[in-house]
């Protein structure tokens, strides 16, 4: 068994997409439920699916702040899959959507594309082995 060394400390953009995520979980539960309460307009299809993005906001947010390893992973899907969603809300979701939707595009594309870079992958455990020579 090879031994475990401490763990890298978290990089700064780390911090940063983990407080963004949990935010962003934050305020996509607080627009859903907006629109399924009836205080904010758009399809209730669509605020639905926001509120499930809104759990997994906060739970990749608490799993990019702790370093989980499956937080690596499940951010890319999440946040690519997210570019749709954010497309949507930016067509259907009326004035608040429109902006949570800028948002969530742009999120979409920043946060995967950090998270392949060498000091995040490193942190969540995903080191690449070095060719052999």
């Amino acid at each position: 068994m090879a031994s475990v060394g401490p763990k890298p400390k978290r990089p700064l953009g780390v911090t940063i997409i983990a407080i963004v995520a949990a935010a962003g979980g934050l305020l996509s539960l607080f627009g859903g439920a907006s629109v399924l309460a009836g205080n904010a307009s758009g399809p209730i299809v669509l605020a639905i699916i926001v509120v499930i993005f809104g759990i997994f906001g906060l739970t990749l947010g608490a799993g990019f702040y702790t370093g989980a390893k499956w937080a690596w992973m499940a951010g890319i899907v999440i946040y690519i899959i997210s570019i749709g969603l954010g497309i949507a809300e930016i067509l259907y979701g009326g004035n608040i959507g429109f902006i949570g939707g800028i948002i969530r595009t742009i999120a979409g594309i920043v946060i995967p594309v950090y998270l392949t870079r060498p000091g995040p992958k490193n942190f969540f455990g995903k080191n690449t082995p070095s060719p052999s020579k």
